[in-house]
């Protein structure tokens, strides 16, 4: 588990673009209007169906995850300069939420990760998230992060990791790093999205990519009760 860094995401977007302006043209588009509002096939289900998640904002990823044997879905972390920043779901709450669990697992071959953000630093990390509906990137309560949600890639790779986080406005923090009991609960009761963001250690969804080596992201379930 991890610590709660200074900030989660302050600016995404345009830091990403920024960074990798050409491979990111098109996912510059979402700025100001948030993720694509795709309604989810059944409320109160995390679908596993690798079609319904969406891999936004980075660079050199394809536009969905694809199934695996080992798992839901999977994917490759990009070289070469990408990187993968958010992958999330459409979600619908039709009942009080009380936790999230994710079941996943790195396969990695002597990996080395980068983070995307020349202000950020290793080690490479990801951490489960979600965000409101209708979320167009600029709020500081749009985005939800879990201070205890994360992985450190690299660190135990090729296990089989599960991670489960009450949602309760004590576990979580805005794009700020802040927590705020009637924000977190106003967010909540609006969820759109669930899902995973990837960065370093201060900027959580900033984006990674592999310098050398090869690694795989295995969602093998994601479940929110």
């Amino acid at each position: 588990m991890l610590a709660s860094g200074p900030s989660r995401c302050v600016n995404c977007l345009l830091l990403a673009c920024a960074i990798a302006s050409l491979a990111l043209a098109a996912s510059c588009g979402y700025a100001g209007s948030g993720p694509p509002q795709d309604p989810p096939a059944d409320p109160n289900v995390v679908s596993l169906n690798p079609q319904d998640w969406k891999i936004l904002y980075g660079a050199g990823t394809p536009s969905n995850p694809s199934a695996d044997p080992e798992g839901a879905w999977a994917f490759e972390f990009p070289t070469g300069g990408g990187s993968v920043n958010y992958v999330q779901v459409p979600f619908q709450a039709t009942m009080a939420l009380h936790m999230v669990t994710i079941t996943f697992k790195v396969e990695s071959n002597a990996a080395q990760y980068t983070v995307l953000d020349p202000g950020d630093h290793l080690p490479a990390t990801f951490h489960i998230f979600f965000e409101q509906k209708g979320d167009n990137l600029s709020s500081a309560d749009g985005r939800w992060w879990a201070d205890e949600g994360g992985y450190n890639l690299g660190s135990r790779d090729g296990q089989v990791e599960v991670i489960s986080v009450p949602l309760t406005s004590d576990q979580w923090s805005n794009v700020y790093g802040k927590q705020d009991p009637q924000a977190f609960s106003a967010a909540l009761a609006n969820v759109g999205w669930f899902g995973v963001t990837f960065g370093g250690q201060d900027f959580w969804g900033h984006g990674v990519g592999v310098a050398s080596g090869s690694a795989k992201f295995i969602m093998i379930n994601y479940v929110v009760d």
